[in-house]
């Protein structure tokens, strides 16, 4: 047995303290001085707030317009904001530069669509080469939805895939699920999300801020964000000694009741803060008496889909320490969701169980229940003129879908056994990046590694248990080849391992018999992801980028090893464990203009795939008791292009007129045919009027017919839809109320969505739904 003595450890241990802090303690700190003003009038800006990236660090310009601060000797990247004024930001070589003077453009557009950075490089949108859109949900947009991934629906080339309400994932131009990563402050978040029913496991309230890239960002995020990367947020830090706030919301359609409170403290360099957020809501309203599946009319009880209630309630806990030279943030959070699902999920719809709605706010079987536990670090240390970045976090997916067991042929089963199938995955997480300059070039070389283990049970067999492995080591850079001309790239090298044991159950009607539903499978994956881009600033007004990328994606678990039943998308999956990664050839463009009135953007994008993964419904019908089509997943070339175009006009300073429009187009090289799950074109066009303490606006989408199908796909109408919002803000010393309203689907229409798991059972969406909130804060 090795032992190590105590002198030796404390050496050690010392060593690694001298390495980390020891060379900034020879450091003296130095004053910046910024100095704020208006570009056009020269005049001096007051109130601009100046944040430090690495440290979060923030301070206001004074009525001179004069900002400063204490920094010790480094690289920093700088952000500057007022509203009214185009954001701006700078790198700093401190004390090299001790002093800035920078003058702010004015401008109509909403601060919120300007402030926008890279996470990785810490590059802003204007020298990015990719499209990066952000957004921060105002209150009343939080509380109007039930999910998070809904939210983001008014951003062109983003869709929502939804089961009903409360289960929803985001959709970037056409891809969804592993092939789109979330990342929650850093750490990946890990919900089974292979599942199209799954949603994600986060309360809308605790987001303060996204930041989404549209097109490739496997480079900085690893290959499960082939096609974009929702980043959230953190949240600000306190600016008083204690803050806080309440959330309250109310929907019509469904009664459902919303609240959320959460308090912050800081003193000093200390900080933390807390959320508490439940949501209850029954059975949602649609304007249909009835609907056909297979050829039968069934009906629609008081215009009610049964078992639709459902429940959310969630907490997270928030730790921070700044100081100059080291930053910390640990998160722990815990979400918990009870989802009913329509009776035709575990089964072929009967009018005898959909007719009879009962209690509306009861959530029945067949019911998700899902709790995911959440813990991680953030790290930032300051070592001598860099940085070193560390994220580490483990994750609890908790996850059981109830039904009765005799609705699946199993009748000998204790009638009391609801779990049809229990999915418990381990996640563990651990990131490092250090940032430096070198060659008058920016730098960023990381390392990122996740181990997961999946336990699976219950009377249903969907994927078997498994083990997976996954590690990426990358580099990227971002340069300038002129003073207008700005460049950026990387290389990312990943290696998976995807192991599982045979699943073999019984016969579902047989007792004694054994089947093999999938193999055993220990399979490796290796590849390498690139990516290069350009951004060109012609004049103030005028930009273009142009990003090409080569990606790969390792198959998932249920891809390889899926044979069963999954009820919530109403279908019989079956995979193939001898699928090969998918490899992606992906450019990416964009042509903006913008000036103090206007700002229009085109996004155009072509995707080679040599491989595509994808899931295909198949003309075969499930010899399982009532499980409906067999989907199976297939790999082809394919092809996928289209473009988003999306406008801002500000003809006065109160009025708006925006206008979001996207089109997409796939095809299946090998069929000639489109591919499955592809979102419909559509068009969004909203008009607002915004006073200092109010504002109102109408919006209309127009949603085209899809009928680009794969064989055996349904097509799906067009649809129009309107709705109103307005809200009241009212605000004294540090106070602020607000009070707002929204109508959504204003003429109670029937439509049906293309991408709702509910549109197999050709069940329309919801109906009009008024939403009245207010919210408090302090």
């Amino acid at each position: 047995m090795v032992t190590i003595s105590s002198a030796y450890l404390n050496r050690a241990l010392g060593l690694v303290f001298f390495l980390l802090w020891g060379w900034n303690s020879y450091a003296q700190e130095a004053t910046l001085e910024v100095q704020l003003k208006d570009l056009y009038k020269g005049e001096a800006l007051a109130g601009v707030r100046l944040t430090i990236h690495e440290t979060e660090q923030s301070s206001f310009s004074d009525s001179s317009g004069f900002i400063r601060m204490s920094l010790l000797p480094g690289h920093y990247h700088l952000h500057f904001e007022k509203e009214g004024y185009l954001a701006e930001e700078r790198d700093l070589h401190f004390p090299e530069e001790k002093s800035l003077i920078l003058a702010m453009i004015p401008s109509r557009i909403e601060l919120d669509e300007l402030l926008i950075e890279d996470g990785m490089l810490n590059q802003s949108r204007k020298k990015y080469s990719q499209e990066m859109l952000i957004l921060h949900p105002k209150e009343e947009e939080q509380a109007s939805q039930i999910d998070l991934a809904s939210i983001l629906e008014r951003m062109p080339g983003i869709n929502a895939l939804n089961t009903g309400q409360g289960i929803s994932k985001p959709v970037i131009r056409g891809f969804m699920g592993n092939r789109v990563a979330v990342i929650d402050q850093g750490i990946k978040q890990e919900g089974q999300q292979w599942g199209l029913d799954h949603g994600l496991e986060i309360d809308p309230f605790q987001v303060q801020g996204m930041e989404l890239i549209k097109g490739p960002a496997a480079l900085q995020y690893g290959s499960d964000a082939l096609a974009g990367a929702l980043r959230l947020l953190a949240e600000d830090l306190p600016e008083r000694t204690w803050s806080g706030g309440l959330q309250s919301v109310y929907h019509s359609n469904n009664q459902a009741w919303g609240n959320s409170v959460h308090a912050a403290y800081r003193k000093d360099k200390f900080s933390t803060s807390l959320r508490l957020s439940r949501k209850r809501y029954s059975d949602f309203r649609v304007p249909a008496e009835s609907f056909t599946y297979n050829g039968y009319i069934l009906p629609i009880t008081d215009h009610t889909l049964k078992n639709t209630a459902g429940e959310q309630q969630s907490a997270q806990w928030n730790i921070n320490w700044n100081s100059n030279q080291y930053r910390a943030r640990y998160s722990f959070s815990v979400y918990d969701q009870k989802q009913g699902m329509y009776p035709g999920a575990t089964g072929i719809p009967r009018a005898f169980d959909v007719g009879n709605i009962g209690e509306t706010r009861n959530i029945d079987l067949p019911r998700q229940e899902i709790q995911h536990y959440k813990a991680y670090t953030l790290q930032n240390i300051k070592i001598q003129d860099h940085w070193l970045e560390i994220e580490a976090g483990y994750q609890f997916n908790d996850r059981a879908e109830k039904s009765l067991p005799h609705a699946h042929g199993f009748a000998e089963l204790d009638s009391n056994d609801y779990l049809a199938l229990g999915l418990k995955l381990h996640s563990l997480q651990a990131n490092a990046r250090y940032r430096f300059h070198w060659l008058e070039q920016d730098f960023v070389a990381g390392i990122a590694q996740q181990y997961q283990r999946n336990h699976q049970s219950g009377f249903e067999f969907l994927i078997p248990e498994y083990g997976a492995y996954q590690s990426g080591l990358y580099v990227l850079s971002k340069g300038k080849f002129q003073s207008n001309l700005f460049w950026d790239g990387g290389l990312r090298w990943e290696y998976r391992q995807h192991q599982s044991p045979q699943g073999i159950t019984r016969w579902w009607n047989n007792i004694d018999s054994l089947v093999l539903r999938s193999p055993a499978i220990d399979r490796q994956f290796s590849n390498l992801a690139a990516a290069f881009g350009l951004s060109y600033i012609l004049r103030e007004s005028w930009q273009l980028k142009l990003h090409l990328a080569r990606s790969f994606r390792a198959p998932n678990i249920a891809e390889l090893s899926s044979n069963g039943v999954h009820h919530g998308t109403f279908r019989h999956e079956v995979g193939d464990a001898q699928l090969n990664p998918e490899i992606a050839w992906q450019v990416d463009g964009l042509v903006e203009y913008q000036n103090e009135e206007w700002l229009i953007r085109l996004s155009p994008y072509f995707y080679y795939f040599e491989n595509m993964l994808f899931l295909r419904p198949t003309a075969r019908f499930s010899n399982l008791p009532e499980a409906g089509q067999v989907y199976e997943y297939q790999q082809a070339p394919a092809l996928q292009g289209g473009a988003e175009l999306y406008w801002d006009w500000h003809p006065w300073k109160q009025l708006h007129w925006s206008n979001a429009s996207e089109l997409l187009v796939n095809r299946n090289l090998n069929t000639q045919l489109p591919l499955p799950f592809s979102p419909p074109w559509s068009n969004l066009s909203t008009l607002k009027w915004e006073a200092n303490s109010w504002y109102l606006s109408a919006d209309w989408r127009y949603t085209f017919a899809q009928n680009r199908t794969d064989r055996n796909e349904k097509a799906s109408p067009a649809y129009h839809l309107f709705g109103l919002q307005a809200a009241y803000k009212l605000k004294w010393a540090d106070q602020q109320l607000q009070v707002h309203i929204a109508v959504h689907n204003l003429f109670d229409t029937f439509y049906l969505r293309h991408l709702s798991r509910y549109r197999i059972l050709n069940l329309p969406e919801q109906g009009r739904n008024i939403v009245a909130g207010i919210s408090y804060s302090f």
